[in-house]
């Protein structure tokens, strides 16, 4: 297999499939994820490490397009820029390039103002001659939709590959923070996106200057980068206003569908499909709560647009007038802690869980949140974390950003006896530090962020 570079942090599994694909001849794979994470270096490293041409598809006419593709295709093969007719030509040039795999990124540009390109690229993958092809694309809905049923290209992709942000020590490395803490600090802001590390600068020790100076400066690519985000919906102009209205509440505090209705100003019946074509595209994900049905709620999924629709969309005019520092001495220990820092950190909580790297909890099935019923009280409680598996709770937990003592232990220990869960594990996850006698207790699982982003 061909060996993955050392400049590639993490991605074995999305390595180890299109390395895969390549030396078994297959026809076709398709790469696509959001914009930074990274899709563009690793098909850029794959067609290195193999012999591969690797064509970045530009914005434009048709013609413009051809023209690009004539001089990148015409510099490969020594013979100066060539004359491309048409799409059909382009893909017959491309078949007497001589390379094991030819990727074609940034697809959506092409299929945009050429619509029969599908087609075409089927009729290429059938006829079974020339280099193998990889089609990227940041456009969660295009690229999605190229290998769905009834799509010309519908059972011919030999690997999907969709590469996910970065997380625990992939990301502390690609990073090279000073400790665990200050890789969540990243993790929140950035979201675990390797585009931005050649744009923004580690932090050293001082995470509040480094909040300032880097990441809320008046040059930062995170004050525009969420309106691409949001254009990339892909979806009609007069939905763009209920994607917003969506966001921000959810943004604001609202997880649950009607609360999420009421405050966006949609009724229920118009909240599903716009509320959909988000989770599609990336932006909103979609929490279950393992012991009640049609209770889940509903997260954002983006850190760095947690922080854009929080911070940078409610001072963007302060921010670009370079008063960073005013802001962040208003929102630090409020809005950053509560909106973005918090839920960033039940979030990677959870994954942590479910990927069963908390191997006390074990395997699981299902990781989301719930709330239990306290007759007694009369009262409901939140949980942070509840997880199952073979439809019994295993376990149960809290993720908060302070630390975590006996108090919180007491309280899981009623909340699990409410749920007839004796043998659950009780998670208590904490930025700071769990105390000792807490930590001790023979069912509870302490977790930090030394145990989530640790080398």
């Amino acid at each position: 297999m061909l060996a993955k570079p050392a400049s590639l942090v993490g991605r074995e599994l999305e390595w180890s499939a299109l390395a895969r694909f390549v030396e078994r001849g297959q026809r076709l794979a398709v790469v696509y994820g959001p914009r930074r994470v990274g899709k563009s270096f690793l098909i850029e490293q794959l067609c290195e490490a193999a012999g591969g041409f690797r064509y970045q598809a530009v914005a434009g006419l048709p013609a413009s397009q051809l023209a690009d593709l004539g001089r990148e295709l015409g510099e490969r093969i020594g013979s100066g820029p060539l004359q491309l007719s048409g799409w059909a030509d382009a893909l017959d040039r491309l078949a007497l390039v001589d390379a094991p795999v030819v990727a074609i990124d940034e697809l959506p540009y092409l299929t945009e103002t050429v619509p029969e390109l599908a087609s075409l690229l089927q009729r290429y993958v059938d006829a079974g001659r020339g280099p193998a092809l990889i089609l990227a694309g940041s456009s969660l809905s295009v690229m999605s939709e190229l290998v769905e049923a009834r799509a010309p290209l519908y059972g011919r992709a030999g690997s999907v590959v969709v590469p996910a942000p970065l997380t625990g020590p992939d990301l502390a490395e690609l990073w090279g923070a000073p400790d665990p803490g200050a890789t969540l600090w990243i993790d929140a802001a950035l979201g675990g996106l390797p585009g931005y590390r050649p744009l923004v600068a580690a932090p050293r020790r001082d995470l509040d200057a480094w909040m300032v100076d880097e990441v809320l400066a008046p040059g930062s690519p995170l004050l525009d980068a969420a309106e691409a985000d949001l254009a990339g919906t892909d979806d009609p102009t007069p939905l763009r206003g209920a994607y917003r209205a969506i966001l921000d509440a959810i943004a604001g505090g609202e997880r649950g569908f009607s609360a999420i209705s009421r405050v966006a100003g949609l009724p229920s019946g118009a909240l599903s499909r716009p509320l959909a074509a988000l989770q599609r595209a990336g932006l909103v994900e979609r929490i279950p709560d393992p012991l009640r049905s049609r209770r889940d709620r509903y997260e954002l999924a983006n850190p760095h647009l947690r922080l854009w629709l929080s911070v940078v969309a409610r001072h963007s005019a302060r921010l670009q007038a370079g008063r960073a520092a005013d802001v962040w001495r208003e929102v630090g220990e409020t809005t950053w802690r509560a909106q973005v820092l918090g839920p960033r950190w039940e979030a990677v909580v959870r994954a942590h869980v479910e990927r069963g790297d908390a191997q006390a909890v074990g395997a699981v099935e299902a990781v989301g949140v719930t709330a239990v019923s306290d007759p007694s009280r009369r009262r409901s409680h939140e949980l942070d974390l509840v997880a199952t598996a073979g439809g019994r709770t295993v376990a149960i937990g809290e993720a908060k950003l302070r630390r975590l003592g006996r108090d919180d232990l007491d309280r899981l220990l009623a909340l699990r006896e409410l749920l007839g869960a004796p043998g659950a594990q009780l998670v208590l996850a904490s930025a700071e530090a769990v105390d000792r006698p807490a930590a001790s207790h023979p069912d509870v699982v302490a977790i930090t962020p030394a145990d989530i982003y640790g080398q």
